[in-house]
């Protein structure tokens, strides 16, 4: 279990003066989850100017998702853990830099090929927020860390939000190479606020690595979600597909055997499968399946054209646009609550609250998407439902991971939640083919209607697993933080 500063740190400061300076430790690692968001948000409004940009086809721009995807299935898992050896501020620091020169190469590139290069250094991205979660466990009470956590996650959102209405504005700029270099001003930013004012962590993991275990784990994700990448385009059934998840099972199958038997294994799996995180990862997988998996699916129904399809409201882009706030905007705010929430009922209060507004959006979704009225009100409620779980399951699952494990635990969250969208995306991707009517060119709306049951169903999964998941230990009493540990 994670532990926390638990000395009384009234003696030699002033309680206002240890709270300014955890509020400027905090408020740094927000502008660099502001900056993650920022990037994130960026770059999918401008993807027709890049395809102009480069003299490539829409389909190829595919690729600038897919590369970075694959980038972070292989970096995440590991350089968390080297977070938990080395120390996260040593190691975050890396990612920042690895990502600020991937963002110049993708704005600097003279063609396609060199700009995936780009995106395959920006893979380090979703490595981020573990990181930052092992330097706030290592500052932070839990009460503190709960709501530092809550208000990163927040920032992630409202990054994105920020940096796909900033995209938006500067589009009109005539010369691509400028206005993707926007984001890499940002980011140097964020760079020099990580070197320069945010602390290193104090816990330590043991120092031997295992190099089989993080090479056979970054073989099984590379492989897997290249396999889900290919499914997504060619079906389950091709060759291609078929060969990578087969090779990815074969992988997983002998990495598990090797970590069982390693003395300091890459990933502890005893620790993973107990039942004080087990049920959090799983439901970490179905909120990827939401969140990342069905990012376009909504606002392609709400773009049909009702007299053609008979569904949809032949909605122009920037109203799609305003839709997509509506759907962001509300998981910020919830994420940056539900600490509050969680000193109240505790945090298996909080997921059973968002499972259950996940779940209402949903259902609402699948028997009320003939009133755009009614749309807007399940998207808000879905909204804050899956807010809530963004912020509560990170929380949860770093409380219960050892103290020199938080960044490893919180990676496997991360992971666990982008292999939730892959896998939904691609399996979206062919029941959307599969509902196509020839003669119209789209899917049917039945092919959505099974999306969002699917959807809903995956809610229900994380209710019934709920109830198994038990704490170690009860809510610690709040105990301010040392001077020199916030120095």
């Amino acid at each position: 279990m994670a532990q926390y500063p638990t000395t009384d740190t009234t003696q030699g400061i002033a309680p206002s003066e240890a709270s300014q300076r955890v509020a400027a430790i905090v408020g740094f690692l927000l502008f660099v989850e502001l900056s993650s968001g920022f990037l994130q948000g960026y770059y999918t409004p401008l993807f027709g100017s890049m395809v102009d940009h480069w003299e490539i086809t829409d389909a190829t721009i595919t690729w600038f998702v897919t590369a970075q995807t694959l980038a972070a299935g292989v970096s995440v898992p590991v350089l968390s853990k080297l977070g938990d050896i080395y120390g996260h501020r040593r190691i975050l620091r890396i990612a920042v830099v690895l990502v600020t020169l991937g963002a110049a190469l993708v704005a600097l590139s003279p063609s396609f090929e060199l700009a995936l290069l780009g995106r395959v250094l920006c893979g380090p991205l979703a490595v981020w927020l573990p990181l930052e979660i092992g330097i706030v466990h290592s500052k932070l009470t839990q009460a503190s860390s709960r709501k530092a956590i809550g208000l990163l996650v927040g920032s992630i959102t409202l990054g994105a939000l920020l940096g796909s209405i900033a995209a938006g504005i500067t589009s009109a700029i005539p010369n691509l190479t400028i206005v993707l270099l926007i984001p890499v001003g940002v980011l140097v930013l964020c760079t020099l606020a990580v070197f320069l004012a945010v602390p290193e962590s104090t816990e330590r993991a043991n120092p031997k690595i295992d190099g089989p275990g993080f090479v056979g784990l970054a073989a099984f994700m590379l492989l897997l979600l290249w396999g889900l990448h290919q499914a997504s385009s060619t079906g389950f059934g091709s060759p291609g597909t078929l060969l990578s998840l087969g090779a990815a099972v074969v992988i997983f199958v002998g990495w598990v055997w090797w970590e069982r038997r390693a003395k300091v294994p890459a990933i502890d799996l005893s620790l993973v499968t107990q039942s004080t995180l087990w049920p959090a990862y799983l439901i970490s997988f179905v909120l990827g399946m939401v969140v990342l998996g069905t990012q376009t699916v909504l606002i392609t129904f709400l773009a049909g054209d009702p007299d053609v399809l008979s569904y949809g409201f032949a909605l122009e882009p920037g109203k799609l646009s305003l839709i997509s706030i509506v759907g962001i905007f509300p998981a910020t705010i919830a994420a940056m609550v539900f600490s509050r929430l969680a000193k109240r009922l505790g945090l298996i209060r909080v997921l059973l609250i968002g499972l259950s507004m996940g779940m209402l959006g949903q259902v609402g979704l699948l028997t009320l998407n003939g009133s755009l009225a009614a749309i807007l009100v399940c998207l808000v409620i879905g909204s804050l439902g899956q807010g809530l779980l963004l912020g509560a399951l990170p929380a949860l699952i770093s409380e219960e991971a050892p103290s020199d494990a938080t960044g490893i635990a919180t990676g496997v969250y991360n992971s666990l939640k982008t292999l939730g969208g892959a896998v939904a995306g691609s399996v979206f991707a062919m029941v959307l083919t599969a509902f196509v009517v020839p003669e119209l060119g789209a899917a049917s709306r039945a092919g959505y209607l099974t999306i969002w049951a699917i959807c809903a169903g995956a809610f229900v999964l994380g209710l019934l697993v709920l109830p198994i998941l038990k704490r170690n230990r009860p809510v610690t009493t709040v105990i301010p933080v040392q001077p020199q540990e916030v120095a």
